[in-house]
């Protein structure tokens, strides 16, 4: 879904976000918390789809003889 720099860059402005809304009150406004809310799960589910194939150790062996 997401690259690694877009992900990073994602969670950054998640937190900035999350930092200005929380000292000027503006978390309080349903659309602003809705908007960071939507971005943060976007991380979440990005954590879960891009998630490595497992490598069997017999295969690694195998492979670096």
């Amino acid at each position: 879904m997401f690259n690694d720099n877009t992900a990073i860059a994602l969670c950054s402005v998640t937190l900035l976000l999350f930092f200005v809304g929380g000292i000027t009150g503006l978390l309080n406004n349903p659309y602003y918390l809705g908007f960071v809310v939507i971005i943060y799960l976007l991380i979440i589910v990005n954590i879960f789809i891009n998630k490595q194939p497992e490598v069997k150790e017999n295969e690694t062996i195998e492979n670096d003889v």
